[in-house]
C-alpha cells in the first residue's frame, strides 16, 4: 500500500508516529552524552548507585534514562568557619579561620558514596572549630595575641 492508497486517518497516524519516533531519537541522542566543565569531575550513578568510573572534564558517554552523572567542584575553595572557644585562663575567643582545600579527583565518587556533598557542613565545620578549640585551650588571651605565628602553625597540625 502505498502513500496515496492510504486513508487520512492512516496518513495523520503515520506521520505523528514518524514525529514521536524522531523525538525519542533526539531524546536518546542528546541524552547519552555528559558535559563535565573545566575544574570539576563527574560521579556516575546507574539507577543511584555510585560507580567506580569519574568522568573527566569534556564532554563524556553515558547510558540514557539508566545513568545520571553528579558533578563535584575540584578546584580550590576558601571557606570560612567561624568558632567560638576558651583560652587556658577561661577567656572567650571568637575566630574566623580561613581554610582553602581542594577535593581528590580520584576519589569524589567515595565522598559522595559516604558523605554527599554537603561535606563541607559535615566535615570541615565541625573538625576545623574542634582544632580551633584544642588548640586554643593551650593558649592564654595573652599569648594567643603574642604567639598568632604558633597558634595557626598548632591549628594546621591538629588539622
Amino acid at each position: 500500500m502505498n502513500w496515496n492508497e492510504k486513508t487520512e486517518g492512516q496518513q495523520v497516524w503515520y506521520v505523528v508516529s514518524r514525529i514521536l519516533l524522531g523525538l525519542f531519537g533526539l531524546v536518546l541522542l542528546f541524552g547519552s552524552f555528559e558535559l563535565v566543565g573545566a575544574g570539576e569531575r563527574g560521579v556516575v550513578l546507574n539507577l543511584g548507585a555510585v560507580q567506580d568510573r569519574i568522568m573527566g572534564e569534556g564532554l563524556n558517554f553515558k547510558v540514557p534514562f539508566y545513568q545520571k552523572v553528579k558533578t563535584l567542584d575540584v578546584k580550590t575553595h576558601k571557606h570560612e568557619v567561624s568558632t567560638l572557644a576558651y583560652s587556658k585562663d577561661i577567656q572567650t575567643v571568637n575566630s574566623t579561620i580561613a581554610l582553602n582545600y581542594h577535593l581528590d579527583p580520584q576519589t569524589v565518587n567515595k565522598l559522595w558514596q559516604e558523605i554527599g556533598k554537603d561535606y563541607e557542613t559535615r566535615i570541615i565545620d565541625p573538625s576545623v572549630q574542634e582544632a580551633v578549640k584544642v588548640v586554643t585551650a593551650n593558649f592564654t588571651a595573652q599569648n594567643l595575641i603574642e604567639q598568632r605565628t604558633q597558634v595557626r602553625e598548632d591549628i594546621k597540625g591538629e588539622l
